[in-house]
């Protein structure tokens, strides 16, 4: 979930829902994300999602991510932490 904010896949409307392709998922990104984990009605839309991550360079990604932590003070603690790993995993040095 992480990897589409950053790269504005994913957007927040005037209300603070998040939503993709139009499609209003919610406020939570904590529940979005463990709904598009786990329930089968959202299988779909993860895998439209991850598609399009995967259209992106590495590079860009790695970019976004920079971008993502340093204008998202909104971020939890285990938020932090997967950001910290994902930037590790993009890290065009790795």
């Amino acid at each position: 979930m992480l990897l589409a904010i950053a790269l504005g896949l994913l957007s927040q409307n005037s209300q603070g829902d998040y939503q993709f392709n139009g499609r209003s998922l919610g406020k939570d990104r904590e529940q979005i994300a463990l709904a598009l984990a786990t329930e089968f009605t959202f299988q779909e839309l993860y895998g439209n999602l991850e598609e399009r991550i995967e259209t992106f360079e590495r590079d860009f990604i790695y970019q976004k991510l920079q971008e993502l932590g340093t204008s998202a003070s909104y971020l939890n603690h285990h938020e932090g932490k997967l950001l910290d790993h994902l930037l590790s995993e993009y890290n065009p040095l790795n």
